[in-house]
This record gives structure tokens, C-alpha cells and sequence, in this order.
């Protein structure tokens, strides 16, 4: 095995604690779980799962939600209703 390369990257301080335990769990570490990332990314030739940017009715229901504005529904017919326009 080649020697491994140092490197520095800037992350997320909550996603880098919270991923530390998760990926501890499977007896990695993190610098383990990011080499398993870029070998996946090689070997697929891009990225190992869907990026998706949101469209934009999804961004306005987004919006809307988080302003609590928008169309709220009772019943699960009306929702699909409201969808099918």
C-alpha cells in the first residue's frame, strides 16, 4: 500500500463530531471513512449517491414551510388533490 497523502480540508464542526460516533461504531475512524468515500468516488467516477437539487416548487413548499405559510390540508385526499395541480 502506498503511503497515505496529508492533507487539511475544512469541515462541518457538528457533522465532523456527529460522524466521528457514527462511523466509531463500525470500529473506523474518520480519516477511514473519508479514504471508503474517495475510493468509492474513484472507482464509480463520481459521486457514490444522488445529489439533487431541489425544484422549484419544492423551494417555495420549503419557504412556505418554514414561514408558515402555505396550504395545510386535514385529509390526505385533499393533499393528493392539491398535488395532481
Amino acid at each position: 500500500m502506498a503511503a497515505r497523502k496529508q492533507t487539511s480540508i475544512k469541515v462541518d464542526p457538528r457533522a465532523w463530531e456527529e460522524a466521528k460516533e457514527i462511523v466509531k461504531e463500525y470500529n473506523l475512524n474518520l480519516s477511514d471513512a473519508i479514504n471508503i468515500f474517495l475510493n468509492k468516488v474513484r472507482l464509480e467516477g463520481g459521486m457514490p449517491f444522488d445529489i439533487k437539487v431541489p425544484s422549484d416548487r419544492l423551494k417555495k413548499a420549503m419557504k412556505e414551510a418554514k414561514e408558515s405559510e402555505g396550504t395545510y390540508h386535514d385529509e390526505v385526499e385533499d393533499l393528493m388533490t392539491d398535488l395532481k395541480k
